[in-house]
């Protein structure tokens, strides 16, 4: 064991009384971090108007109202679709991914935390929308292939304060003006407060080389960025990491592209981004929608199975029959 090794696991024992979602180190360490804003700026309704606070409720307030608090960010891509990080829904066993119907996703609001039915609704100030289901890379394997789609029950409708992103395709270097958006704490450590709203800040990523040499180890299909100015901590993983001027011919006029979903952070507060452009195919596909199943085509398939069983042992039967009435 080489001292770099050495140092990284004696950082990381320690650290991980602390802080066991921290990432200390690709290679040695499965940790995450939930992250959020570090001295970023209130975001207004129309300012990203793409992300949405995926919410897990915490208990009845009142026979009808439920207190919701942030689970993770995403960002709407599709009048559907949501994209996100995986780990977002790997806790207890994958317990959201394979329940993502306890869960609530509330656009065009900046508020953290919220008490509400959790009923389908559409309003001015909000839109409140359930999960019909998960995707998360099936070769997800924190911090590799950190990247899920969520699909709403209703569509979306596109407002000012309510609108998509469109994610990067072509894999560029040139993001030098990028903003990322999320919830919950202002700084780095648990003593520190949380934000009531949405928060935004500049974000500056660096090059992959920068990235690589930095981890030591092949990062395309990462976004690195220093937390010299502002940063991402803990609070919101999943939220979009969203650049201007990036010469992505996907980029529209005027508007951001969704470069990075955000997925963890070095012991040096340096922050990794999923890059988005890496799993653009993926995307639009619909992530493994194609081999996904269903429990409806699960049933089908078992039905068709039990189908073919049961011509087959009628044949059987048959050829049974015939010799038995030739030996007659």
């Amino acid at each position: 064991m080489n001292l770099r090794t050495l140092l990284v696991l004696l950082i990381h024992s320690v650290m991980g009384e602390l802080d066991r979602r921290v990432i200390t180190s690709l290679k040695y360490s499965m940790y995450r971090v939930k992250t959020t804003i570090v001295n970023g700026e209130p975001a207004t309704n129309d300012k990203v108007p793409y992300i949405v606070s995926i919410k897990e409720p915490q208990g009845m307030v009142t026979a009808q109202d439920v207190f919701w608090t942030n689970l993770c960010g995403g960002s709407i891509i599709g009048e559907q679709k949501v994209l996100t990080a995986a780990h977002c829904f790997e806790g207890s066993n994958y317990y959201y991914a394979n329940n993502p119907h306890v869960l609530g996703v509330f656009a065009g609001t900046t508020k953290t935390s919220i008490t509400h039915s959790g009923v389908t609704e559409t309003r001015e100030d909000l839109q409140v929308r359930r999960i019909k289901y998960v995707v998360l890379h099936r070769k997800f394997h924190f911090p590799s292939n950190d990247i899920a789609l969520v699909f709403v029950n209703v569509p979306w409708n596109y407002t000012d304060s309510v609108n998509f992103i469109v994610p990067a395709k072509r894999d560029l270097e040139n993001y030098y003006q990028c903003v990322a958006s999320g919830y919950g704490r202002i700084g780095y450590g648990y003593g520190q407060p949380e934000s009531d709203v949405l928060l935004v800040a500049r974000i500056r990523p660096m090059s992959k080389w920068q990235c690589s040499t930095l981890w030591q180890m092949n990062m395309n299909t990462f976004v690195c960025t220093s937390s010299e100015v502002s940063d991402v901590a803990r609070g919101d993983s999943g939220g979009p990491l969203a650049c201007f001027d990036t010469g992505d011919p996907e980029e529209p006029p005027g508007k951001e592209l969704l470069v990075g979903v955000v997925s963890g952070k070095n012991f040096d507060q340096t922050t990794l981004f999923t890059r988005v452009s890496a799993y653009h195919d993926w995307i639009e596909r619909g992530g493994n929608l194609g081999c996904r199943l269903t429990p409806t085509v699960f049933t089908i398939i078992w039905i068709i199975l039990i189908y073919l069983l049961f011509l087959l042992y009628s044949q059987l039967i048959a050829k049974r029959q015939w010799r038995i009435s030739l030996k007659c």
